[in-house]
């Protein structure tokens, strides 16, 4: 498993956790923030918390973050 990162997007500062099957922790400022995955078809998704299941929505929040995991995770 990959260590934790941060980045810099908006102004906000994000941590990263990689966890298994290409789910990650995204910490916001300090404080957990949400669960992203990456699935079969590269679609970057939110996990709902309630559910635990993926939410099928258009969130660039959630592209803009998936986005710089990916080159993180290829350098």
């Amino acid at each position: 498993m990959e260590d934790s990162f941060h980045f810099k997007l908006r102004g906000i500062i994000y941590e990263v956790i990689p966890e298994e099957d290409n789910t990650y922790t995204v910490f916001r400022m300090g404080d957990e923030y949400l669960q992203i995955l990456k699935n079969k078809n590269n679609k970057w998704m939110r996990i709902d918390y309630k559910t635990d299941l993926p939410v099928v929505e258009e969130n660039d929040e959630v592209e803009d973050i998936g986005s710089i995991i990916d080159k993180y995770m290829l350098s």
